[in-house]
Parts: C-alpha cells; sequence; structure tokens
C-alpha cells in the first residue's frame, strides 16, 4: 500500500532574523547571562507570545523589570543546576532533540523557501481588488476522482448543482460557507476563487483538494467591504503583500520537499497496521479527562499539548520487533516509530475524527512524521543543526525546563515544614521563597551578567494577552511558557553592556 509522503504543508514560519551571513549569536543582545544570551527578539516574543502573570502583565516600567528578572532568572537556574536530573531523562532528550529539529525544518523553509520569493506589484494590485470581497459559497466534497468524474458525467447530463448536491447528501440543505481572501482555506480552493473573475451563481469544480478528497463549489454571492481610510488601505496593502509571500513560499517549499521525497515510497505492513492503528485509536481518542491525566506524566508533555505515549504500555499491544512499513526498504518496526515518536509526535490533518476514520487520517500523519524525518536529514546535511538562531532556540527551550524543575525542586525542599503550604497564593510563594533565592542567584552570578539599559528603555509591549501557536508542527507552542520564577523589579546586579 502506497502512502504520498508530500503531503499538505502549512508551515508556519517562527520570526527569525533575516541577513545576509549567520551572525553569532543572532539577534540584536539585550542580556548577556554567562555564556547564554538573551535577545530583545526573545524579549518580545517571551512577553508576547505567552499570557504573563499578573504581577507582570502590563507595560509600564515596573512590570517591564520583572519580566527582564524573570528570563533572567531562568538563565541563572538553569546556570545554577548544569547536571539537572531532567537532562538525563531519556524521553526529554528525545523531546529536545525534536524541538530542535522542528527548528531546523523552519529554518529550511525559510532558506530554501521564504528567502526565495519576490512579488511584483502586478499580483499585488490584482489581490488588493478582490481582498476586501467576502464570498458565500455552497459546496459539496466528494471523496475521489470516481465521484468527481460521476459529477462531470451528471452535469453533461443536465442535473444542475442543486439536484446533485441534496442528492449526494441525501438533505435538503446544502452545506454553505463564507470565504475571504485572508481565510487559510485550502490552497486550491482560495486559487479556485480568487484567481479568476466569476459571476453569482458560477459553479467551480468539483476540482482536487491537497487532501486528495475533491470539491464542487457554487458561488451564491459575494459582498465588497473595501477599505476606506488611508490607514486601511496601507495596512491591507501590507497585509496582501505577507500573505502573498506565505502562498508562494509554500509553493516553493512543496516544490522542494518534492525533490527532496521523489524517490521515496512509504509501503505499510497491511496486518500489523491495522492491529496497530486499532491500538493507536484508544490512546488518541481517549475523553478530554483521560488524555489530561496522561498529559500530566511529563510536564513537556502537558505544556505541549502533545501525546506520546507508547502503545506498549498498553495491554495486548503490537509487539515492537514488528515491521510497521518501510520507506524504500528502510524498515521501521513497531518499536524505531514509537521511538522516533518521542520526537515527533503524529500531526493529524483532522483534529476531529470517529474511530472508522482513524486509520485513514492515521496513515497520513505517519506520511507527514516520515517526511519530516527526511526533512531533518536535509537540515543536517545543510548544516542547518549549527545556525545561531536554531542553537539558541534550542537553549531557551532547555533553559525554560531546566529552571522550571530547579524552582519545584527547591520550592519542595524549603516548604517541606510550612504548614498549610497549600494555601499559600503563588504570588505569596514567590515573594517568600523564591525572590530571596533569585536574588542570591542574582549575586552569586553577577559578575558575568551585563544588561543593554539602553535597548532596555526603548522597548514597549503590548497589554493584550495572547497565546501564539504555529500550524500542522509537532510541537506548536512558538516559545515556552513565561517562567513564573520572581517578582522582583529590581535591576541591581550585573553590569551595563558595552557597545
Amino acid at each position: 500500500m502506497k502512502a504520498t509522503l508530500i503531503a499538505s504543508l502549512g508551515v508556519a514560519l517562527l520570526l527569525f532574523v533575516s541577513c545576509g551571513s549567520e551572525p553569532i549569536p543572532a539577534g540584536e543582545i539585550l542580556a548577556k547571562v554567562g555564556d547564554r544570551v538573551i535577545t530583545k527578539e526573545d524579549f518580545m516574543r517571551r512577553s508576547e507570545y505567552t499570557i504573563r502573570p499578573n504581577y507582570c502583565a502590563g507595560n509600564n516600567y515596573i512590570h517591564r523589570k520583572i519580566i527582564l528578572n524573570s528570563l533572567i532568572s531562568e538563565k541563572l537556574l538553569a546556570l545554577e543546576h548544569p547536571n539537572s536530573p531532567i537532562k538525563a531523562d531519556s524521553d526529554f532528550r528525545a523531546y529536545m532533540d525534536g524541538r530542535k529539529e522542528q527548528t531546523m525544518r523552519q529554518w529550511l523553509y525559510k532558506k530554501q523557501a521564504f528567502d526565495k520569493v519576490e512579488i511584483d506589484t502586478t499580483a499585488l494590485k490584482l489581490a488588493n481588488r478582490l481582498a476586501s470581497r467576502t464570498y458565500t459559497i455552497q459546496f459539496v466534497s466528494l471523496p475521489d476522482s470516481n465521484a468527481a468524474n460521476a459529477w462531470h458525467t451528471a452535469t453533461a447530463d443536465g442535473y444542475d448543482f442543486e439536484t446533485l448536491s441534496k442528492s449526494l447528501n441525501g438533505s435538503d440543505t446544502i452545506p454553505e460557507k463564507s470565504i475571504t481572501w485572508f481565510d487559510r482555506e485550502d490552497q486550491n480552493i482560495r486559487e479556485a476563487i480568487f484567481s479568476g473573475h466569476h459571476q453569482k451563481g458560477d459553479v467551480i469544480g468539483p476540482f482536487a483538494l491537497e487532501d486528495e478528497t475533491y470539491i464542487a463549489i457554487n458561488l451564491s454571492g459575494w459582498v465588497d467591504k473595501p477599505a476606506v481610510t488611508e490607514a486601511a488601505k496601507m495596512q491591507q496593502w501590507e497585509d496582501i503583500h505577507t500573505r502573498l509571500v506565505e502562498v508562494a513560499a509554500d509553493g516553493i517549499y512543496k516544490r522542494y520537499v518534492g525533490s527532496v521525497m521523489a524517490d521515496k515510497g512509504m509501503n505499510l505492513n497491511r496486518e500489523v497496521f491495522k492491529s496497530y492503528a486499532i491500538r493507536t485509536a484508544e490512546l488518541y481518542l481517549r475523553s478530554p479527562e483521560e488524555k489530561k491525566q496522561m498529559l500530566n506524566r511529563a510536564v513537556w508533555n502537558a505544556e505541549e499539548q502533545v501525546f506520546t505515549e507508547s502503545l506498549n504500555d498498553l495491554p495486548g499491544g503490537v509487539p515492537g520487533d514488528a515491521i510497521l512499513f518501510d520507506v524504500s526498504g528502510e524498515v521501521w518496526t513497531v518499536d524505531r516509530f514509537e521511538a522516533y515518536l518521542k520526537k515527533h509526535p503524529l500531526v493529524f490533518r483532522n483534529k476531529k475524527m470517529s474511530h472508522k476514520e482513524f486509520p485513514q487520517q492515521m496513515k497520513f500523519a505517519m506520511a507527514d512524521m516520515v517526511r519530516d524525518y527526511y526533512l531533518a536529514q536535509k537540515a543536517y546535511e545543510l548544516g542547518y543543526d549549527k545556525v545561531a538562531n536554531v542553537v539558541q532556540a534550542a537553549q531557551m527551550w532547555e533553559d525554560h525546563y531546566v529552571s522550571r524543575q530547579s524552582r519545584n525542586d527547591y520550592l519542595i525542599s524549603v516548604m517541606a515544614d510550612v504548614s498549610d503550604s497549600t494555601k499559600l497564593s503563588e504570588i505569596k510563594i514567590l515573594e517568600t521563597f523564591m525572590d530571596p533565592y533569585i536574588d542570591s542567584l542574582q549575586s552569586k552570578y553577577s559578575d558575568v551578567i551585563s544588561i543593554d539599559t539602553d535597548m532596555f528603555e526603548d522597548i514597549k509591549l503590548s497589554n493584550i494577552p495572547m497565546m501564539v501557536s504555529n500550524r500542522n508542527v509537532p510541537f506548536p507552542l512558538s516559545v515556552p511558557a513565561f517562567p513564573r520564577l520572581t517578582t522582583d523589579n529590581k535591576l541591581n546586579y550585573g553590569r551595563k553592556m558595552e557597545d
């Protein structure tokens, strides 16, 4: 059985610093803590891409100093505990490798696709005319090319869209939705609707989607709401440019992936896969309460909301040495597959599915995983594991979890004899126990801490609570959770960074 390896990409690009040659370190350095750096970009993203606690949720100077102290404290705890037990945990090491390789693939996307995009003014003007339009469409989904051919035959015999749609749906209701130019629909749908000049009532398709199903669309109508003010027009122009670059980059990258995977075919072992998929469905389709209990077993899993559980933990699992699939002769046993899941959890294209749908969706997820495996190997070949952005991102994630574990271990040790400790609020725990501990580390490591205070004074933050995640990747969080380590707002340690 063949499964396509060139999957729907939907790649989300991290905000890397663009430059002609890779500087080391990458980005504008806001602070140095020993051999670690905190860039201005780190400060902004750790502040604005996560939910900050109330004690530093604002943009005032006091809150910004607490944020900086918190990020520095994260580095200090990592320096203080270089041999943290968490680093020896095999699952955590696999998670960190997976995190690094995801960043490497994003860098691969940047260098092989994003940086090569050029958008001409003609394309911008055409898009600008349609960007303010909202289409209302009726649609009918078709499972495969045979169904699409049958549709074409029926329309040639005189059947109209409404008759066919109601017949196929077994209902008098035809699915309907609104689509704008900026919606993140399947790219083939966007192309079909927005690339040509259509009239009300036009029927488009059936045509293939990226998941190899088909769709037929009836354009019921549209509404134009053009930008009026100059500021709105300028913003729309910038948003269109950004979206066109993203679409073009995805197209370039899809072709690049095709070249990497051109000589690779995935062959499933039917019987093993059937048994394995049934058992896997038990794991992935559990109730929200059961999933919560599973996620709580490992802090990095809980924070990411990803599943890396082995089926060997379930009674009656498939033997580990059973061959699940091969890729052009390279064998993947169940054990090898599950070991790699620690680095690359399955990413399902459909987030909601029934037990009946699960095996097909699992095939897609496995194909996407294998694709990412070979893209990571290509990124290693190109030396992207040594790119400053990749190295610093991996260090940031490791320091976050080491500091978090160190904080928890410290609090357990100092609060062991505290009566009614469970009744203490977070702010009280930080003020009573963590602030003095962090103060001692600031004093201990003061000689290796430097801060660009001029840069810090100019930083402005948003007050809007926000959680940013990437789409269709194994580890969706853009940055680690905000480090809840200290409420200290004094910068009375270290030295001013010299130019």
